[in-house]
């Protein structure tokens, strides 16, 4: 069984905290509303927040977006089974996701359904050590958790990729 120290799941919350309120301030200085999601749709749909915002008709809608804090530069880790071995958060309800990428100046934003399509197209099913996970998979000991790391500039790849700017 893994053990997680209670200073680091601290250090995460505090991370994640920042990261969420910065998505929420950009998110307002484009004009979008965005609200946090309860706590079942959080820990079981993954979506962090619900993004209220005008179409190309001027319609209100709404989205569910999961947001990713504390990314290494330049690349992301996917998730295809969390920790239990149940789906990933790219499996989950949201439509979008948001990585936090501070050398963007903000978050990259792309379909979280594109971005599995991508995933699942692009990474071996070959599990390897950490250091050699790009592309291939990768599992964490004594954790059930299937992962592999892309980078930004698969990323861009996508069709949906864009950058929400910090405000």
């Amino acid at each position: 069984m893994s053990y997680v120290s209670a200073h680091r799941r601290k250090y995460s919350q505090e991370e994640g905290d920042k990261a969420a309120n910065k998505f929420v301030k950009a998110c307002e200085a484009i004009g979008y509303k965005a609200r946090k999601s309860t706590d079942k749709e959080d820990m079981y749909d993954h979506i962090d927040y619900w993004v209220k915002r005008k179409n190309h008709r001027n319609e209100d809608i709404e989205s569910g977006v999961d947001v990713k804090g504390g990314n290494h530069p330049h690349c992301v880790w996917v998730e295809f089974k969390n920790v239990i071995g149940k789906k990933g958060w790219m499996y989950g309800e949201a439509e979008f996701i948001a990585f936090e990428m501070p050398e963007e100046n903000g978050f990259v934003v792309v379909r979280r359904q594109e971005l599995a399509d991508y995933a699942e197209l692009v990474v071996e099913e070959t599990f390897v050590p950490k250091a050699e996970a790009y592309r291939k998979l990768y599992q964490r000991a004594g954790r059930q958790d299937v992962i592999s790391l892309l980078y930004l500039d698969d990323l861009k790849e996508l069709k949906s990729y864009k950058v929400l700017r910090y405000a």
